[in-house]
């Protein structure tokens, strides 16, 4: 039996999977989480109710965490991954990595949050650009987050306006940034829609690095 046929069934964990297939895993087990999330968001255990970032973001993870248990995911996940393999500058909000003993335990692939709109009106377009090169997407392609890896995640919380709206908002700071005298920043980049639904919604970019390129999937989710 291949590894791959025996995924969700194995009392030690499979390690034969190609670092893609995790990627691809990794992917599917983020899209799963988004109705449990938002089921525990309705449920009322948590106290707190005007959630930040960080809360959304711990709130989402540990239901992703109950997720690959479940499904005995080949990975685990944890929050604020400080990369001491490739030494990114900067701290990824949640990581995917493998659950082996004895092999690298460097991120699969990293996930950066940002609710939209931004929680202020200097810090609109975060999501995009922000101060001190800490915007969501800025990061990836300065390599602060993602360092030595092609493939990365931003996640999305949604709580005013729809898809359309962001991808639309998105897009054009994106345009904008193309137009301005030495920047790095190319029409390329803009982000193009995967799968929508009411639930959540996919969307793929490239972040044009100084080294190489990063390809970039934006999950988001409607919480208004």
């Amino acid at each position: 039996m291949i590894a791959e046929d025996n995924i969700f069934n194995f009392s030690q964990p499979n390690i034969a999977l190609p670092k893609n297939r995790l990627v691809s895993l990794a992917k599917e087990c983020m899209i799963e989480t988004v109705v449990h999330f938002k089921s525990y968001l309705k449920s009322g255990f948590h106290k707190k109710k005007k959630l930040s970032e960080n809360d959304l973001t711990q709130l989402y993870s540990k239901q992703a965490q109950i997720v690959i248990r479940k499904k005995e995911y080949p990975f685990n996940i944890a929050e604020q991954y400080q990369d001491v393999y490739n030494q990114s500058k900067g701290f990824s909000d949640f990581f995917f990595y493998p659950n082996e003993q004895d092999v690298e335990l460097s991120s699969l692939y990293s996930v950066e949050s940002k609710r939209l709109p931004s929680p202020e009106k200097k810090r609109e377009k975060e999501y995009v650009i922000g101060d001190n090169n800490n915007g969501g997407i800025e990061r990836y392609k300065s390599e602060k987050h993602g360092k030595g890896l092609s493939e990365c995640g931003l996640l999305g919380f949604i709580e005013d306006k729809d898809f359309k709206h962001w991808h639309t908002t998105i897009n054009d700071w994106i345009s904008d940034l193309c137009t301005l005298d030495k920047t790095s920043w190319k029409s390329d980049e803009a982000l193009s829609e995967v799968d929508n639904n009411t639930e959540y919604s996919i969307y793929k970019s490239i972040a044009h690095r100084a080294s190489n390129d990063i390809n970039l999937d934006h999950l988001w989710i409607v919480l208004n």
